[in-house]
C-alpha cells in the first residue's frame, strides 16, 4: 500500500512542478495533537508517534524522526521504501540537497508549517541553490482518495467554576498588554489560546478538549472569534458577552483588520503559520513578532484552577491506584499491554468529570517499555508475565484539572541491575521535587540536577524532564519545560510541570517515575520558589535500592507515601486500600 501511495504522491509532485514534498505531521493551527483528515504523515509512511517530518522526493523517501521515537519509526517503517534518519534541521537539510540539483524545488504546504520552523532548512537549501516553494494544494490531499471530513463539533462555554476568571476579565488584561506594545491587534492562531481567552472547551482534537477556531483580540477588550457555523451554539452565544463578535467565515479576518483600522498587529510566527502571515504581510500590515502573551498567561494557574487540578489529581490517583492493586491478579489471568490500557480507562471511567484520556496510554511491558513514547497496537502488544518490568504512562482529561502519571512497577522477579536503574531514575526524580530555586531560574537551568545519578554512571535520557501541563487543556503546554534545550522561560507562581527522569535499556525495560507539581512561593525563604506534588499514587518499592538513598531521600519518600494513604484511601475500595497501605509503608 505504502509503495503505491508514494508512487501517486510522486505524480502528483511532477504535476505541480516540484522534485520534492516535506511532510510534517502537522495542521493548520499548529496543534500538537491532529484531527484523522490532517494525519498525513501516518497516511504515508505508516508512523504515528506525536513528532516527525518524511521528504519525498521523486527516486528516495526519508521519514525523520528524534531519540524518543527511532525504535518506533524502524519498526512502523517495517520493510517500506523509506530511510529513518534523525530529526534536525541540518540532517534534513544534507538529505535534500543529497536528492536535488541546483535549481530544482522542495514544495511545502505553507499552512503546514511556520516560519521559525523552516528558517534553518531555507537558509541550507539556498547555499544549494535549491529552492523551498510553496504549493497552493497539498499533494497527499490531491491523492488520498478516503481522506476523512475535518472535525466540526459544538464549541461548549467552560463555567467559571472551573475557570476562576471570566473570559471579559481575561480579555482586558491581555488587551493592557496591547495597549503598552503600541499594537492595535493581536492574532490567536492556536484553538488552546482561543479555549482560555474566551473560556470555551470542545471535542474537536484527540485528547486536546478545544474547538478548532482563531481569533483576533483588539486594544479596546473587543474580540473577534473564527469558528465554523456548525459549532456555534445557543449556549455559546449567551455565554461570549457583546464585545465578542462571531464570525463563521475565517477569510473574512482580513477584510475584519481593514474594516477596524489595523495597522499594527502582534503575531507569534512560532504558532502561525506560513500562509497567515505572507497574507498579513500582504495587507501591508506591521507586525510584531513576539511570543504570544496568551502563551504566558494561561500557564500562571490561579487559585480556582489548581484547586481543581488538586481535586482531579485526588479523583485520578484513586482510579490508578484501584488499576496498580489489581495488575497482579490480572497479569495471572492474562492481561496484555493492550489489555492493560482498557483496564485503567474502566477505572478512571468510573471517577466523576472523566472526559477522556490527556493522550495515548503508553503501557509497555518489558522490552516495549524501553521505547519511550511506544504506542501498543494490536500488532505490538505483548502479554505481560509475572516477572520484569512494566511501564505505564497515562492521563486523563477532567474539567477541573488535566493529570498525566507514570509509574514503573515489577512484576516478580526483575534483572538485578534495574533496580540500580530504578533508584538513580527515582533520586534525580526527588532532587527536582524538593528543589528551592531563586525568581527568574529557567526549566533548562535544573534539568541536570534531575540526571545528575544517572550520569554519575554514565547514564542518560533523550527526553525532556518536564513539560508544561492545561488546565482541561494540552498535557503538553507551554512555555515552560524542565530539559536540556533553552527557553529563556523562568518558572513561576501556578506553572504546572511534570517531573519525570527516566532511563530506557534497549531490549529490556524501561523506567519512568513522573509526578505532577506547581510551582509555589517558598515557605521559608523570600523570593525563592518550590514545587508541590499533584500527583498520588505509591512509587513502587520493590525496585529500590534504599541503600542509594540518603536519609534526606528516604524521608521525602515516605512523607509523600503518608500523604497518598491519607488522601487516597478514603477514595478506593477495600480491596485496594488494603493494597495501598502495603504499598506506602515507610522504607
Amino acid at each position: 500500500m505504502s509503495q503505491d501511495r508514494l508512487q501517486a504522491l510522486r505524480g502528483e509532485l511532477k504535476r505541480q512542478g516540484v522534485e520534492a514534498f516535506l511532510v510534517p505531521r502537522a495542521d493548520e493551527y499548529q496543534n500538537e495533537y491532529v484531527p484523522a483528515a490532517d494525519e498525513r504523515l501516518s497516511w504515508i509512511t505508516g508512523f504515528t508517534g506525536s513528532a516527525g517530518m518524511a521528504v519525498i522526493s521523486q527516486r528516495e523517501a526519508a521519514l525523520f524522526v528524534d531519540g524518543r521515537y527511532t525504535l518506533q519509526g524502524e519498526q512502523q517503517i517495517g520493510d517500506q521504501p523509506i530511510e529513518l534518519e534523525n530529526l534536525d534541521g541540518q540532517a534534513i537539510a544534507a538529505w535534500v540537497c543529497d536528492q536535488l540539483r541546483e535549481g530544482q524545488s522542495l514544495g511545502f504546504d505553507p499552512r503546514l508549517h511556520t516560519e521559525p520552523g523552516l528558517a534553518l532548512l531555507k537558509k541550507r537549501l539556498a547555499e544549494r541553490d535549491i529552492s523551498l516553494r510553496p504549493l497552493e494544494q497539498n499533494p497527499i490531499d490531491a491523492v488520498w482518495r478516503d481522506r476523512p471530513q475535518p472535525p466540526c463539533g459544538a464549541a461548549r462555554p467552560h463555567p467559571l467554576v472551573f475557570t476562576g476568571e471570566h473570559s471579559s476579565e481575561k480579555r482586558q488584561r491581555i488587551a493592557e498588554l496591547l495597549a503598552e506594545k503600541r499594537v492595535d491587534a493581536l492574532w490567536l492562531p492556536n484553538p488552546e489560546s482561543c479555549a482560555w481567552l474566551f473560556n470555551i472547551r470542545g471535542d474537536d482534537i484527540p485528547h486536546l478538549p478545544v474547538a478548532l477556531a482563531n481569533g483576533v483580540l483588539y486594544r479596546d477588550g473587543s474580540a473577534t472569534l473564527y469558528l465554523a457555523e456548525q459549532a456555534i451554539g445557543e449556549g455559546l452565544l449567551e455565554h461570549l458577552d457583546h464585545e465578542v463578535t462571531l464570525v463563521s467565515e475565517k477569510g473574512q479576518l482580513f477584510e475584519d483588520l481593514r474594516r477596524r483600522h489595523v495597522n499594527k498587529i502582534w503575531v507569534d510566527a512560532s504558532i502561525s503559520n506560513c500562509w497567515t502571515l505572507q497574507q498579513l504581510r500582504d495587507l501591508d500590515l506591521q507586525l510584531l513578532l513576539e511570543r504570544d502573551p496568551v502563551i504566558g498567561a494561561k500557564a500562571c494557574k490561579n487559585s480556582v484552577e489548581l484547586a481543581g487540578s488538586k481535586a482531579a489529581h485526588e479523583r485520578d490517583g484513586a482510579a490508578l491506584c484501584e488499576f496498580l492493586c489489581e495488575l497482579p491478579s490480572a497479569v495471572q489471568n492474562g492481561l496484555d499491554e493492550l489489555s492493560a490500557v482498557q483496564l485503567l480507562y474502566s477505572k478512571r471511567e468510573e471517577r466523576e468529570g472523566f472526559r477522556g484520556n490527556s493522550f495515548e496510554t503508553i503501557s509497555g511491558y518489558g522490552p516495549n517499555g524501553a521505547i519511550v513514547h511506544y504506542r501498543v497496537s494490536e500488532q505490538s502488544s505483548l502479554t505481560i508475565k509475572p516477572e520484569s518490568i512494566y511501564l505505564c504512562d497515562s492521563g486523563a482529561q477532567y474539567p477541573d484539572g488535566t493529570t498525566d502519571v507514570t509509574r514503573t512497577v515489577a512484576l516478580g522477579e526483575f534483572p538485578a541491575l534495574a533496580r540500580d536503574h530504578f533508584t538513580r531514575v527515582l533520586k534525580g526524580h526527588i532532587a527536582i521535587a524538593t528543589l528551592r530555586f531563586p525568581r527568574g531560574t529557567c526549566g533548562e537551568q535544573i534539568d541536570a540536577i534531575a540526571r545528575r545519578s544517572l550520569w554519575e554512571v554514565g547514564l542518560d535520557y533523550a527526553h525532556g524532564t518536564g513539560h508544561g501541563v492545561g488546565s482541561f487543556l494540552s498535557v503538553h503546554e507551554g512555555p515552560q519545560r524542565i530539559g536540556k534545550m533553552a527557553t529563556g522561560v523562568a518558572l513561576q507562581p501556578g506553572m504546572i510541570l511534570s517531573n519525570e527522569p527516566g532511563f530506557y535499556l534497549t531490549g529490556q525495560y524501561g523506567i519512568r517515575i513522573e509526578n505532577l507539581v506547581f510551582v509555589k512561593e517558598s515557605t521559608d525563604y523570600i523570593g525563592f520558589l518550590e514545587f508541590e506534588e499533584l500527583t498520588l499514587a505509591p512509587i513502587d518499592r520493590k525496585l529500590i535500592d534504599v541503600e542509594l538513598l540518603t536519609e534526606k531521600e528516604r524521608d521525602w519518600l515516605n512523607r509523600y507515601h503518608q500523604r497518598v494513604r491519607e488522601v487516597i484511601m478514603p477514595l478506593v475500595n477495600d480491596k485496594t486500600g488494603q493494597w495501598l497501605y502495603g504499598a506506602t509503608e515507610a522504607l
